[in-house]
Formats: structure tokens, C-alpha cells, sequence
């Protein structure tokens, strides 16, 4: 092989190992150390996060966090919890666990009461409850059907426009103590 060639071939296979190192330091991703509260950059990697894990609208929410912090921890069961009761969906825990270079993947069902929680969650948000306000009032009426504010729920998803408006005040009884 001349000079010339072995130079070639030199500054190829020498482009080609570059062109592998930067993408594999690209698909490395986000690290738990990133993510982990307290890091100085963390809202920034959390919103890197978000936008790779395509949640909803790039947005991470509380439980987001709390799905990342389980995944990093090694909690996998936390964030089965977190699913079934319905603040987070599975595929976006799976989504965050692939971003961060984890196995995870919802082995389970949901229960009725997080499916119950869900559902409802979702018609309180539509009858125009703050977030917070429709999570609050869903615990109550999956976890207290018979209190004050499960009764109440209950009639709004019946229809009763009385207590669609009640709910929408947002009364101190509907306030879950977490």
C-alpha cells in the first residue's frame, strides 16, 4: 500500500472513530446525576428531559420527577403506583426510563380505582377544575366515596350543574390531605 493510501485510510477510519465517539456521547443522554435534585442545571436537564421523552406539551410535572427519582433510585414498584393511580401514563415512564438509559416497562393492570381515579380526573378537568382541584376531588371519590366532597363529585359526574359549579368554587372539604 503507498503512502498515500495508507494516509487515506488513516484519516477515514480516524473520522469514522470520531463520527462513533460523538454519537454514542449523544445517545448517552441524560444521567441520573443530571436529574437529581439539587444539580444545578436540573430544571434545564428536566426539561431536555421532557422534550426527549416527548411527554405531553415537553412538560414535566411533579410526578414526572417523582418517575425519574424512583427510576434512579431502582423503586420500579413506586412508579408502578404512580401509573395505576393515574398521575403519570405508562408510556411516559417508559419513555423517561429509555432516556435515561433504564429498563423499565409496566408489567401490570391498572385496579379499578386507578382506573376509576383516571377516568374521573379527566371529567373533573373537563367540567374545568384546576388540575390540582381535579386531582383532589378524584381522590376523594375513589378513595372516600361517602365524604362530603365524594358525594359532590359524585353528583357532578351525574350531570347536576349545582354541583359542577360547587366543585369549580373548589370547597376546603375537597382538599385531600396527602
Amino acid at each position: 500500500m503507498s503512502c498515500r493510501k495508507k494516509s487515506i485510510t488513516i484519516i477515514i477510519v480516524t473520522i469514522g472513530f470520531s463520527m462513533i465517539l460523538a454519537s454514542s456521547t449523544f445517545a448517552a443522554g441524560i444521567q441520573c446525576s443530571d436529574v437529581k435534585y439539587g444539580n444545578p442545571n436540573y430544571h434545564e436537564n428536566m426539561e431536555k428531559l421532557a422534550k426527549r421523552a416527548g411527554l405531553p406539551g415537553n412538560y414535566y410535572s411533579k410526578y414526572h420527577e417523582d418517575v425519574v427519582s424512583r427510576l434512579c433510585s431502582g423503586d420500579t414498584k413506586g412508579i408502578d403506583k404512580l401509573i395505576d393511580n393515574g398521575y403519570v401514563k405508562a408510556k411516559e415512564a417508559e419513555a423517561i426510563a429509555k432516556v435515561l438509559g433504564k429498563r423499565y416497562a409496566f408489567k401490570g393492570e391498572r385496579s379499578e380505582t386507578g382506573k376509576s381515579y383516571g377516568y374521573s380526573k379527566e371529567k373533573f378537568l373537563n367540567m374545568g377544575l384546576c388540575m390540582a382541584c381535579a386531582d383532589n376531588v378524584a381522590q376523594y371519590y375513589t378513595k372516600q366515596p361517602n365524604s362530603p366532597c365524594g358525594k359532590l363529585a359524585k353528583r357532578a359526574l351525574g350531570g347536576d350543574p349545582d354541583a359542577i359549579k360547587k366543585l369549580a368554587e373548589f370547597p376546603n372539604y375537597c382538599v385531600w390531605k396527602y
